[in-house]
């Protein structure tokens, strides 16, 4: 893989780094440096961990601190302390002890060789060349071991290393120049006061961190927490969106299946609702309709038109002959039988305003209220031309359907009085697709068993 390559190579360099500051000059103070490299691995172990894969020490300080004051060979024996601190502290992984063991040599080399050159003239300048120092010194390890890890994660995941630095890492560099800063303080302190001064003025920085990790970890802690439930939450409300599409799939089959048991009762042709329902669909889209609940609504109310015939008596509405003028009047009144049954409802009570209008006419001459004009609810406008075209074209015991283009010509008499001519004329815009499918069957469309056998003899 392209990364263990780049790992490999990083490891590579560092110990060239190594081994080249260590036969430049070598270690100094051992006491004093042994105190020191334990104060780095305190700080690699109060290193803040992140709520997402990484961590925040400031074990870079102790690295700061040692290469103003001892130079590049003690600063890579404590970047090398610091690199395999945050292995047995953190993620145990060799991959990661090799890259970080390599990118923070290569760091305290050129973090040595900087300091160096900038404290080499004269150490008793005063503190804020100490200072100013350990800013430049802590933005030179910024650089090079943030440029590392973005290259390697953009190695890993696929993206751009700059984009990968500039989300993740320019944040940091305050963070690293102040605290650079800090580190040149307490290298002027312990040139006046030694390992105590360093210890005792290391003690708040040392508490004050490890209070901040309790504050981040408890934060670290909840933010997962968070996480897991967000995700059950969205785990279960999947599972509740899939069951109520299994319910609302069941519930619009038995509506199916209850039309169809009425097609059947009233003798219409078998699928009359159905087919109305679906043309009345394909009207509401012409007309620009796109709210999914507005288009389920005229759907329904479609499908469900005659639901209210069910409290018409059968020697009224199975009669053969005309009806007498007191039985239209109880005719009549299954659009409202229809509006009280679906209103009770609440799923259905939309589409009950469809069934109570859907026998209202333009010009008012409806019933059961005479709505005129746009006081009719659209999806009401828009069946009465889906069932008028399909009640013209299919056979009926007592006459035999006639032409889609007779049907045409009916609804575009009827256009302005019956119907609304801005229907009208998107009805004749989907016409060719209705005409089609009309001429496309082999046979009266659906006639009831009866009549099928009853015309093949």
């Amino acid at each position: 893989m392209p990364s263990d390559l780049v790992i490999g190579i990083v490891f590579a360099l560092g110990t060239l780094a190594l081994t080249a500051a260590l036969r430049a000059s070598g270690a100094h103070d051992l006491l004093g440096l042994a105190v020191i490299a334990t104060l780095a691995i305190v700080c690699e172990r109060l290193s803040v961990r992140l709520y997402f894969d990484g961590s925040l020490s400031i074990g870079f300080m102790v690295v700061v601190f040692t290469a103003l004051w001892y130079g590049p060979a003690d600063t890579s024996i404590v970047a090398s302390t610091v690199a395999v601190s945050g292995f047995f502290f953190g993620n145990r992984s060799p991959r990661k002890l090799l890259f970080n063991f390599g990118q923070q040599n290569i760091a305290a080399l050129a973090a040595g060789v900087a300091a160096a050159a900038m404290t080499a003239s004269d150490r008793a300048s005063g503190p804020l060349l100490f200072v100013a120092s350990g800013a430049v010194v802590a933005s030179i390890i910024w650089a090079l071991t943030t440029v590392a890890v973005a290259l390697i994660m953009s190695l890993t995941s696929g993206r751009p290393a700059l984009n990968i630095h500039r989300e993740n890492f320019v944040w940091m560099l305050p963070h690293y120049i102040a605290l650079g800063g800090v580190a040149g303080g307490l290298a002027t302190v312990y040139g006046k006061l030694g390992v105590v001064g360093v210890l005792v003025l290391s003690a708040p920085l040392v508490l004050s961190r490890y209070s901040m990790k309790q504050v981040v970890d408890k934060t670290r802690e909840m933010v997962l927490r968070l996480e897991h439930s967000n995700g059950e939450l969205k785990l279960a409300h999947v599972e509740i969106t899939q069951m109520s599409e299994k319910i609302r799939e069941a519930y619009d089959g038995t509506l199916e299946s209850l039309v169809a048991a009425l097609d059947l009762r009233d003798h219409e042709t078998r699928g009359h609702s159905g087919r109305v329902a679906t043309h009345s669909l394909q009207l509401a889209k012409m007309l620009g309709i796109k709210d999914a609940d507005e288009l389920e609504m005229i759907y329904r109310g479609a499908l469900m038109h005659d639901v209210g015939k069910i409290g018409i008596p059968d020697h009224i509405l199975l009669k053969p002959g005309k009806l007498t003028e007191e039985e239209w009047v109880f005719m009549r009144r299954h659009s409202a039988m229809g509006y009280r049954i679906l209103a009770q409802v609440p799923y259905l009570r939309p589409a009950a305003k469809v069934v109570l209008a859907h026998h209202e006419r333009w010009d008012g001459g409806g019933y059961p209220r005479g709505l005129k004009a746009d006081a009719i609810p659209l999806g009401a406008r828009i069946f009465a031309i889906s069932d008028s075209f399909d009640a013209i074209i299919s056979d009926r015991p007592y006459r035999a359907g006639q032409s889609p283009d007779a049907a045409l010509v009916e609804i575009q008499k009827y256009a302005g009085t019956q119907f609304d001519p801005m229907v009208v004329e998107a009805f004749e815009a989907v016409y060719p697709g209705w005409r089609e499918e009309t001429l496309a069957a082999r046979k009266a469309l659906y006639l009831p068993d009866y009549m099928e056998q009853k015309a093949a003899s």
